[in-house]
């Protein structure tokens, strides 16, 4: 054997047993760094920008475009510089921008919503490249660059290579996992960003460790003092209230980003003080406070959302109260509170369903909701369809779906033909369905069209409930205000058993039960503002569980 195949396999050799390697750490870490990063990223944008796929496109698209740069970029400095000092320092940056992120996300957001007229798709886009891109690039390097490290090391270049990318994309699926699994609800977005911060820079320091010279001091000081910045500025949060609001609470589930704040509503009618629930940056429920105490005044309880006094429009078509009630959609729990509060004797049940456990905890913190061991209000923590398919012997004759918000978070699976026929034969004889819906309700002549999602709503219920081979049935829809503009947008499905109602007939039936069971409520309004005329659907989807496209549609 000659010297050159002896040296050639004792290379190959150390190639094969050498897992033990620290750069396999680096890249570990660096990849799980990475994918935190992402996950991560997505959460800071959403309280913004909503949770629709634009946000998780732009996501994905902003961390792809970067790696592929930080591959070009990376191989080409590993080439002229490839020492492991020179490693540190890149990892160092990506330590530093990612820990500035927290602190100027919200502003930077709330800034692109408030002056950029752009759609929200590139709004998105825009924010995702500005806050994510460097330090995605930086942390792209890092594989290409370990890669020529180890070459100077040992032979086998292509297992090595390909030892370094399977490390790095292990370290991803690591990160994916942690964060989405555990770290979101345990110690919040914005720490989890500082945490990749202060990782990213104790590796420096690692790296710094193995060189020397000037560039070795340097980068261990600055290091060590970012990895300490990121653990003291670990609580920022992802928004922030109104100067003239009060933060009570904040907590970052597995679904929203919730926060409870004090504060006067300027939801129209009203102006009194409130206690507000947000989920990310846009109010989900609302209840008016004892002005002189700002506490929860005794009940029955006052909705600060306006929207919530229309819920009661189902009782018009029954002529009753609810005896039996399926709310999707807990909030603050204040409409149910209200239902068992002014109907007390004549309500059975009210089954509310929410899949986030911290709404209902919250709920009964800070708005008095009876979460456990309440005779008439039992909280469900369940998705509401899965739920519905599993009590296929349970019939509701007063249900109401609140389940959609106006901030992008749409279950797809909970708006679909498909539900609504499961949810109609979920509803008892003589029974109403009430859906609420945040739109526009009149397609306009010209410029942008915020009524389709509406439109595509009232399409796909009218498909279930007043199809002729079923019998047929009635819909009908109350917009709030009929401002032409976004808003609540109340609709109420019935079965044949309730006849269709002319507008004539509906105010009748309105001030035959005022006094007896709405006198809490003023709907004279509403109920003139009903839509007569049907909407024209002839350009809008129905939605199934194949076809939802509502992020497109969702209102702005």
């Amino acid at each position: 054997m000659s010297k050159s195949e002896s040296k050639s396999n004792e290379s190959a050799a150390t190639a094969t047993k050498g897992w033990y390697n620290p750069l396999y750490g680096i890249v570990l870490l660096s990849g799980a760094a990475l994918m935190s990063l992402e996950m991560a990223g997505a959460r800071l944008v959403e309280p913004h920008f909503g949770s629709t796929i634009y946000v998780w496109g732009s996501i994905i698209g902003v961390f792809m475009g970067a790696l592929s740069l930080g591959y070009w970029l990376g191989g080409r400095i590993a080439d002229r510089y490839p020492r492991i000092e020179t490693l540190g320092v890149i990892l160092l940056i990506a330590a530093l921008l990612a820990m500035i992120i927290p602190p100027i996300a919200p502003y930077f957001c709330t800034w692109m919503n408030d002056a950029v007229t752009l759609d929200v798709r590139w709004r998105t886009l825009i924010a995702c490249l500005v806050l994510f891109a460097l330090p995605s690039i930086c942390m792209g390097m890092t594989s290409p660059f370990s890669v020529k490290l180890a070459a100077q090391q040992v032979a086998g270049l292509g297992r090595v290579a390909g030892n370094l990318y399977a490390v790095s994309t292990l370290g991803s699926i690591i990160g994916t996992l942690l964060v989405s699994f555990i770290l979101v609800e345990f110690i919040g977005t914005s720490a989890i960003v500082y945490g990749v911060g202060v990782l990213l820079a104790l590796v420096a320091v690692y790296c710094f460790l193995q060189g020397s010279g000037v560039i070795r001091k340097a980068g261990l000081i600055v290091a060590i003092i970012g990895a300490v910045g990121g653990y003291f500025g670990s609580e920022t949060p992802l928004t922030f209230p109104s100067p003239q609001d009060v933060l009570l609470d904040t907590k970052e589930s597995a679904y929203h980003y919730i926060t409870i704040i004090n504060g006067r509503t300027q939801i129209y009618p009203y102006r009194d003080p409130a206690r507000l629930m947000l989920f990310n940056n846009l109010i989900e429920s609302g209840i008016l406070l004892n002005s002189a105490t700002m506490e929860l005044p005794p009940s029955p309880a006052v909705t600060a959302c306006g929207y919530v006094d229309l819920l009661s429009l189902g009782m018009i078509f029954t002529g009753q109260a609810p005896k039996d009630m399926l709310v999707l959609g807990c909030g603050g729990g204040v409409g149910p509170r209200i239902f068992k509060e002014r109907f007390p004797g004549q309500i059975r049940s009210i089954d509310v369903i929410d899949i986030d456990p911290w709404v209902f905890e919250l709920a009964e913190k800070w708005f008095d909701y009876p979460f456990s061991g309440d005779p008439v209000i039992k909280s469900h923590v369940d998705d509401g369809r899965l739920f519905v398919q599993q009590q296929p012997d349970r019939k509701w004759d007063y249900i109401v779906m609140d389940a959609y918000s106006s901030g992008g978070r749409i279950p797809k699976h909970l708006i679909t033909e498909e539900f609504f026929t499961t949810i109609r034969s979920r509803l008892a004889p003589g029974g109403v369905m009430l859906i609420n819906v945040i739109s526009s309700y009149e397609k306009p002549q010209s410029g942008i069209d915020h009524s389709r999602l509406f439109r595509s709503v009232y399409k796909t219920i009218g498909k279930v409930y007043e199809s002729d081979k079923d019998g047929g049935g009635s819909l009908y829809a109350f917009p709030r205000n009929r401002s032409g503009q976004g808003e609540n947008i109340i609709m109420v499905a019935t079965n044949p058993d309730i006849p269709r109602l002319d507008s004539l007939e509906l105010d009748r039936r309105y001030r035959s039960i005022k006094t007896r069971l709405l006198s809490y409520v003023d709907l004279g309004g509403v109920i003139q503002r009903r839509l007569v005329r049907r909407p024209d659907v002839s350009d809008v989807p129905i939605l199934t569980d194949d076809f939802c496209p509502t992020d497109s549609m969702v209102h702005k």
